[in-house]
């Protein structure tokens, strides 16, 4: 749409669940890319071992994640 700026995921991003704004989450690297949504590989922030795979959609809904510095 005009006039809304397109947000996108890319590595390194750091989010954090809205409904735990004390976990942060980065962005490693890209998920499947055989579904039409792009999917990201996130991780714990010092605990590299604890791994997600998310849909770029769900990273970008304020109702699920936040976008954090």
């Amino acid at each position: 749409m005009f006039g809304k700026k397109e947000l996108k995921v890319a590595i390194g991003d750091r989010f954090v669940k809205s409904d735990d704004p004390k976990t942060v989450w980065v962005v490693s690297g890209r998920g499947s890319s055989v579904v039409p949504i792009p999917h990201f590989q996130v991780v714990r922030e010092g605990y590299e071992s604890r791994v997600r795979t998310l849909s770029e959609q769900v990273l970008l809904d304020s109702q699920y994640y936040l976008r954090v510095k």
